[in-house]
């Protein structure tokens, strides 16, 4: 180990310095083995596994037949699933709707990637954990194909505990196959192995190097990866003896592994050199971890200043602190892939089962790049969306600066639409993206429409009536649901009727020229009797009793929860009177008088100019 008492800023960049990149040798090596998996397929996998992996396999594809380990394993793999899973379920983001400008919404949508290749090495240590880390953050994102490559042992199995981790974790295709050779295989395809949208994982400086030659053909990978490293801030109440387990969990991975410790406050250097001779001693890798621990540095600084500048300029993969208030330096860090904060903290829990993920930025890639992440198997699509109101507002904002830029064609493209406006009234449209916990909604509504519905949320019967209020309003209405049936229908249909009031209030605008008031009251062998006030003020009169559990897939006493969330949504004042001896045709006959009620509402039947309200607000 080398020993560094405060160092002047010239040598940090030295201390700071890793093992050196790949060389000629290995990157011509890798080109080779690329080109050859790209040319000959199959036949080339084949060849490469059994000259780098001394194995012969009678199939690329592993099927998981129920793999085993025993009880304690198994137990540990499933703990360690449900905390990550938990932490990364957490990172999930509703879809929020901004309105920039009066008129024009904009908002962002995460769409899974389909096909993911993830990489699981299986030569030095069969990292079954890493089958974890990126296997379910892909099943949550909702990626459909989850393609795990990995080398087979000599006898051409695939080591279990990496089966029953890719079974646990929703990993739908197994191949045996490692090396740079997997990399090109999921990079380019062959007769076995489809080509996959992203490759994720660590592997030895053949995988990495070959992740790297790929990304630059336009293949995207997760992030830039090299061998593991760990830097270590601590001071004189660290324990010698938990540090110096730290650095051999690190130097154990990879002979190219790298380890900073930087100490504070009279640290016992001498202390923690016996410990890392005596735990080294023990360590079944001891001639892996002892080349990293040669290597390895150990900074003494006077000052908290000090040890953060050089941490931050290292922006390692793994940072310890084991410090007197250990949290307050934490929130200083601005360059790390993960922290672990305090004594009881060891590196070993983010790698196994605290939850965070283990795929993390080396080789000081951490300045520019977060580890893997739920967002790593998305795409983040935006969507925008204008009211004629709002491209008269902004169209002429987009012109002068299209005319400035000498781009005619792009003023053009609104011109034309403001020419087509002049003299005609604006359509009353609105869309509406509404996500919770518990439901996905997207609603389009056109209060000018023909009458044509397009309702799909998963309930037959709510669609039915949702198609009845666009048929006889005359408004056009497409409804969109994912909602947590599984459950029950409660928050489907509530927040379906917020989201319908959100829009149907967004499409009146200012409400100016409307009728604002409706009623009707149609007569089958169910009368119901309906009165509407669009008046800006939530009410719902419900007088209506209904004696059945259900009707078709809904429960009764949805019906008014559904009319009440609706009024929340639009401001509406809205009372409801039926009765009759079939209660399917009491509900339906409900949502027909509503329908015509709202009809008749929202209709153009006053000064355009005039709001119909003598308080002058609705």
């Amino acid at each position: 180990m080398l020993i560094v008492e405060n160092p002047s800023q010239d040598q940090y960049d030295a201390l700071c310095a890793r093992a050196s990149a790949p060389d000629v040798e290995v990157r011509s090596d890798v080109a080779a083995i690329i080109e050859a998996v790209k040319t000959k397929g199959d036949v080339a996998l084949n060849e490469l596994t059994a000259r780098f992996d001394s194995s012969n396999v009678e199939s690329i594809r592993v099927t998981l037949d129920s793999p085993t380990v025993d009880d304690g394993l198994s137990e540990a793999i499933l703990v360690a699933s449900r905390n990550i899973e938990a932490f990364h379920e957490a990172q999930r983001e509703p879809v929020k709707q901004v309105e920039t400008s009066p008129g024009v919404f904009c908002w962002r949508k995460s769409v899974p990637l389909e096909r993911v290749g993830i990489y699981i090495p299986g030569g030095s240590a069969p990292l079954f954990s890493t089958v974890l880390m990126l296997a379910l953050p892909a099943r949550l994102a909702g990626c459909s194909e989850i393609v795990m490559c990995t080398p087979p042992r000599e006898d051409g199995t695939i080591h279990p505990a990496i089966l029953f981790a890719a079974q646990e974790a929703g990993v739908t295709e197994v191949y045996a196959v490692g090396g740079a050779q997997a990399i090109a295989a999921m990079a380019y395809g062959t007769e076995s192995i489809r080509s996959v949208d992203k490759i994720f994982g660590p592997g030895n400086i053949w995988v990495d190097t070959a992740k790297q030659m790929v990304s630059s053909d336009g293949v995207a990978i997760d992030l830039p990866a090299g061998p593991t490293e760990v830097a270590l801030l601590i001071d004189a109440t660290a324990n010698p003896a938990f540090v110096a387990a730290d650095m051999l969990a690190q130097a154990e991975h990879d002979v190219l592994s790298d380890v900073l410790v930087v100490a504070l406050e009279n640290f016992d250097v001498a202390e923690l050199e016996k410990q890392v001779a005596v735990q080294l001693e023990s360590l079944p890798r001891q001639s892996i971890a002892s080349k990293v621990i040669d290597r390895a540095r150990i900074v003494l600084v006077e000052s908290t200043d000090s040890a953060l500048e050089l941490i931050n300029q290292y922006a390692p993969e793994h940072l310890i602190i084991q410090t007197h208030h250990a949290e307050i330096l934490a929130e200083q860090i601005q360059h790390a892939g993960s922290v672990f904060i305090g004594q009881w903290t060891p590196e070993s829990l983010g790698d196994y089962a605290s939850g965070t993920n283990h795929t993390l930025p080396t080789n000081g890639a951490a300045r520019a790049f977060s580890g893997v992440s739920l967002d790593s198997f998305v795409r983040k699509i935006t969507f925008q969306r204008s009211t004629a109101e709002g491209l008269l507002a902004l169209g002429p904002k987009v012109i002068t600066m299209a005319q400035a830029e000498e781009l005619d064609g792009h003023a053009r493209a609104v011109e034309h639409r403001l020419a087509d406006m002049e003299g005609s009234s604006v359509t009353r449209s609105a869309y509406i993206r509404r996500t919770t916990k518990e439901t996905n909604i997207s609603i389009q509504i056109d209060l000018d429409g023909k009458g044509r519905a397009d309702c799909r949320t998963g309930l037959e019967f709510f669609n039915h009536m949702l198609d009845q209020i666009a048929r006889h309003s005359g408004m056009d209405l497409s409804v969109r649901c994912d909602g947590d049936l599984q459950v029950d229908e409660h928050h489907t249909i509530e927040d379906t009727a917020i989201a319908l009031g959100n829009a149907f209030n967004q499409a009146l605008g200012d409400k100016r020229g409307i009728g604002r008031y409706g009623f009707d009251a149609p007569m089958d062998d169910a009368l119901a009797r309906v009165a509407l006030d669009l008046s800006g003020r939530n009410w719902l009169v419900w007088d209506v009793e209904l004696t059945r559990e259900m009707i078709g897939d809904v429960p009764s006493e949805m019906f008014s929860h559904f009319f009440k969330s609706f009024c929340d949504g639009a401001g509406a004042n809205l009372n409801i009177q039926a009765a009759g001896d079939n209660e399917h045709h009491v509900v339906e006959s409900i949502f027909k008088a509503f329908a015509r009620a709202l009809g008749m509402a929202i209709a153009r039947t006053g000064d355009p100019n005039v709001l119909p309200s003598t308080k002058g607000t609705l």
